[in-house]
């Protein structure tokens, strides 16, 4: 089981990353229309901001598996093994907790979102749910990759060792 919950964010983590690099592509095509062709964009700017946001969301629980999000790491890193493993299971629960509740807002947003046909303000009335839906998928896999974690901090299979400076 933890073996599915990590390839899922890396999976999640690939598609965020995609989704960066599609927004950085069309930041490049508004630039271009813009200044080279004279142009007017209209969509560009909401779906660059969409990708992100979703990047930012769903690309959470692989930085999780990979123990990259900002840590304070004075006390942890020169606690003992056995309080340094309670530490870190304790921080991981703050985190599903955190990532618990979100995935649940998250998920009431999106069917609102749904269920009340809600569209942007642009002139193309992209359907928000869309969007929306990086909530509940994102923070529901940071919730499960808390627990991965947790449960391989547990076993001794993920502690955080001291690194040397």
């Amino acid at each position: 089981m933890l073996s599915l919950i990590e390839r899922l964010s890396v999976i999640a983590g690939v598609i965020a990353a995609s989704l960066i690099g599609i927004a950085i592509l069309i930041v490049c095509q508004m630039v271009f229309i813009r200044y080279v062709l004279v142009g007017s964009t209209a969509w560009q700017t909401e779906v660059v901001t969409f990708s992100l946001v979703a990047a930012t969301l769903l690309g959470s629980a692989w930085v999780m598996k990979e123990r990259g999000h900002v840590a304070v790491g004075l006390v942890t890193e020169y606690a003992p093994p056995g309080p340094r493993r309670i530490m870190l299971v304790l921080a991981d629960l703050v985190v599903f907790v955190f990532a618990a509740i979100l995935f649940w807002k998250g998920l009431e947003l999106t069917m609102e979102a749904w269920d009340g046909d809600w569209t942007s303000d642009s002139i193309y009335e992209f359907p928000m749910w869309i969007p929306y839906l990086a909530m509940p998928v994102g923070f529901g896999l940071l919730a499960l990759q808390s627990i991965a974690c947790m449960v391989k901090v547990w076993r001794n299979e993920d502690i955080i060792k001291p690194e040397g400076h």
